[in-house]
């Protein structure tokens, strides 16, 4: 968990199985509101070990980072080489795969964005090229860890706003095209093989990326069609099919 308390930046691993929370003390001097702070967690597969990364470059261009170790309770400091950027893209900008961390960087030198990684075991940062990259007019929507695979959705074509391009990650740098489709839904989050998007009647639906079919999820609220969580929309963080049902007690209603 990362947040702000009185302009300082807080850090704590909340383990959600025995409910422990431990507060970490950030070993680099704070970011100032004209820095790019920036978190990863996941776990390193070689050690089975679970990792804090966190970096930021500052208003000097100067680039910090440091990785934790949950098993060493030890902080590592280093200077990495991390491309220039303005932000992290805030819907999509991140995902985790196999021991590695990937951020949607915005606002690079040479073009709209960039994608950086941060391989736990080796403790490496690498830059590495989207599909479309070439393109000056690429947009790029996000990035997303769908059935085991990482997927970039882009928008090719910035004169056609509803068409996207969803292309899955072979390796680290090399892209191929999963399938191109046509969507008026807000895009708010993804499971297995799925998309989850919101519809202009405030109901959530999944798009299956691979069947190209859409399904109805049962869920209708009217901040679905906001972007923004903290401007009274409604976004969707987690999802997941079980055949339990949610039981309610009888005297509260039932948060969904």
């Amino acid at each position: 968990m990362v947040g702000e308390i009185d302009r300082e930046v807080s850090c704590a691993l909340w383990n959600l199985a025995t409910r422990e929370v431990k507060p970490l003390h950030l070993p680099i001097p704070v970011a100032t509101i004209h820095d790019s702070l920036v978190f990863g967690f996941g776990l390193d597969p070689l050690t089975y070990d679970y990792k804090v990364v966190y970096f930021h470059i500052n208003n000097l261009c100067e680039h910090y980072a440091s990785v934790y170790s949950c098993s060493r309770d030890l902080w590592r400091i280093f200077k990495p080489k991390i491309p220039y950027f303005i932000d992290v893209k805030h819907t999509f900008g991140t995902a985790y795969l196999n021991g590695t961390y990937y951020w949607l960087l915005t606002g690079g030198r040479h073009s709209n964005y960039t994608i950086l990684l941060f391989e736990f075991g080796s403790e490496i940062f690498k830059e590495i090229e989207g599909p479309g990259h070439q393109s000056v007019d690429t947009n790029m929507l996000g990035l997303m860890s769908v059935d085991s695979s990482i997927i970039a959705i882009l928008n090719l074509n910035p004169h056609i706003v509803f068409a996207y391009d969803i292309w899955v990650m072979i390796q680290p740098g090399v892209w191929n095209k999963l399938v191109t489709f046509q969507c008026f839904f807000r895009i708010k989050s993804c499971y297995d093989s799925s998309l989850i998007l919101a519809t202009k009647d405030f109901q959530l639906v999944s798009y299956d990326v691979r069947t190209n079919k859409t399904r109805h999820l049962g869920f209708q609220h009217p901040g679905l069609r906001k972007d923004a969580e903290y401007d009274g929309g409604c976004g969707v963080f987690y999802y997941k099919e079980s055949l339990v049902k949610i039981k309610q007690r009888e005297d509260e209603d039932l948060d969904h």
